[in-house]
């Protein structure tokens, strides 16, 4: 019982730091298109990913597959082999982070 409490802790602990690494590489790597914030106000006019009704329509898995693969007909890009898979889920963590953060700020 002690193990399942000190394992829970641990990753209740570690998300917030799981989702801060995704920022960092967002900061690195995706605000050229989506912008600081994520709200995507730029010419390359990626979607406003602080928006509820964007962030509903997506699956985690979509958007880890959007970051992987990236997505025809658009200018997102595919970041397999550039990014690693750990990378890749974190940077989706605070892809989901950001409409939680619209949330709260409404």
């Amino acid at each position: 019982m002690t193990s399942k409490i000190v394992l829970l802790a641990f990753l209740v602990s570690a998300v917030p730091t799981f989702a801060a690494d995704g920022e960092a590489v967002f900061k690195a790597r995706c605000v050229r298109c989506h912008g600081d914030d994520g709200k995507g106000k730029t010419k390359a006019a990626p979607p406003d990913l602080t928006d509820p009704k964007v962030q509903a329509s997506l699956t985690d898995q979509e958007i880890i597959n959007t970051i992987t693969n990236g997505r025809k007909g658009t200018l997102m890009v595919g970041w397999k082999g550039k990014l690693s898979a750990e990378e890749i889920s974190a940077v989706a963590a605070y892809v989901r982070s950001l409409g939680r953060s619209a949330k709260g700020g409404q």
